[in-house]
């Protein structure tokens, strides 16, 4: 199929070791768009992505749940509906602060291999 329809929930999904409570699914990659990647992921109660680098911008919008995002030496509170938009050369890493589950769809560009 030319356009296929990727159905997120059949995507295996998968945890990152150094990213406690952290999981992922990946819905488009570059062999479907060369010029970004798509991901679903959850960070489950008390979980966190660990302060990191990505070579890539890293666009992140919030679902559900309430997170405390750092960026550098700075941190805001996300929640449900939030954006935000992470250049390269930045660290950046997401706490948890809720009692639920934070779902999340991050976009990475160019795309994350």
């Amino acid at each position: 199929m030319a356009n296929p329809v990727i159905h997120t929930a059949e995507q295996p999904e998968y945890d990152i070791a150094e990213h406690p409570l952290f999981f992922v699914r990946d819905v488009v990659g570059a062999e479907q768009n060369p010029h970004m990647s798509l991901h679903r992921g959850r960070i489950e109660p008390g979980g966190e992505i660990t302060p990191h680098c990505q070579p890539q911008t890293e666009t992140i919008y919030i679902l559900s749940g309430d997170v405390a995002c750092t960026m550098d030496d700075e941190t805001c509170e996300l929640g449900p509906g939030s954006c935000v938009v992470i250049g390269p050369t930045t660290t950046r890493g997401f706490k948890n602060t809720g009692e639920q589950p934070v779902e999340l769809l991050v976009v990475f560009t160019p795309p994350r291999c």
